[in-house]
């Protein structure tokens, strides 16, 4: 008995020493002289979230330039109108783009990298970023922190992950939100067809030129058209429009005006948006007719924005 008594006594301690060795060991390898934890290099030391303007600088494509206000992102050129936030959010994310590999370079050599005359330029606040052609072997993208290089007097060039590179030379089509309405705008009025919505203290009234065919519009379908206003988005947006059809099927097209108040602007005069309902080649298209910029909806998307649709039940248990 105590035979084994001494012997599981041997064990245990045995097991405390083994233990104890590993944490030691541990201990060593995490301090271990000469051993440092990996920095990552970046293109920039901006933060996207810090970032109030954009002006993009795109080789044989244009320009485009957008700005941060109170209420969200929106293009200053080459239109006005509120921007997709999707689309900002992958431009910012360049100032925070890890560099994979740096090397300097002489401003004979920049040619070599399309760094001389870069495909892209984007401008973050005062941050001046390039972009040029593609490492060859790493499928990587050439890229300089022109700000930075002034600074520094270098002229250190960037391996950066090259994917970012098509987004940022996307359409512009794909810089413009797909809403119909700029963001956190108060919805006053909507006139089509022979209806009109209007809020009056704080309630929405409609009027219909036609009493014989009034529609079936209880208050919460009322108020499910004006959700659908103020949170629809169009399937695709359009700048550059070629309509296959006649100007005379365009000027009998009918017509939806909505009225607001823009974000912050209590008592401004309403802002007003004229869209002709278009059906285009089989496709249904709300074009905005002051600036020509088409959005592509689905018959049902129609349906939301022009019909006063039942509210569905929910089944009784």
């Amino acid at each position: 008995m105590s035979l084994h008594h001494n012997r599981v006594k041997a064990i245990a301690r045995n097991n405390g020493i083994l233990f104890i060795a590993i944490i030691i060991l541990s201990f060593i390898a995490w301090f271990q002289p000469g051993l440092h934890p990996v920095v990552h290099q970046y293109l920039s030391t901006l933060k996207a979230k810090k970032i109030n303007t954009i002006i993009l600088e795109r080789q044989d494509i244009g320009s485009i330039k957008l700005q941060k206000q109170t209420n969200g992102w929106f293009l200053q050129e080459p239109y006005q109108l509120p921007a997709n936030s999707l689309r900002v959010n992958t431009i910012t994310s360049l100032a925070e783009k890890r560099s994979y590999s740096q090397f300097e370079s002489t401003e004979n050599d920049l040619n070599r990298y399309h760094l001389d005359k870069p495909f892209v330029s984007v401008w973050l606040d005062e941050t001046k970023l390039i972009l040029g052609s593609e490492d060859p072997i790493n499928r990587q993208r050439y890229a300089m922190n022109i700000s930075d290089n002034i600074l520094t007097g270098n002229n250190t060039v960037h391996l950066i992950n090259g994917v970012i590179f098509y987004q940022l030379r996307a359409n512009l089509d794909t810089f413009i939100s797909p809403t119909f309405l700029p963001p956190q705008a108060s919805l006053k009025n909507i006139t089509w067809l022979d209806k009109e919505l209007s809020i009056k203290k704080g309630r929405w009234e409609l009027k219909t030129d036609s009493l014989d065919n009034a529609p079936n519009a209880s208050s919460d379908s009322i108020a499910q058209l004006i959700q659908y206003w103020q949170h629809g988005r169009a399937k695709k947006v359009e700048t550059n429009i070629t309509l296959s059809i006649s100007n005379e099927e365009l000027m009998n097209s009918p017509g939806i005006t909505i009225s607001f108040i823009p974000f912050g602007e209590k008592n401004a005069t309403a802002s007003k948006i004229h869209y002709l309902i278009i059906q285009d080649d089989k496709q249904i298209k709300l074009l905005r007719t002051d600036i020509q910029i088409a959005y592509w909806i689905s018959s049902q998307m129609l349906k939301q924005l022009t019909e006063f649709l039942p509210i569905p039940t929910n089944p009784k248990n």
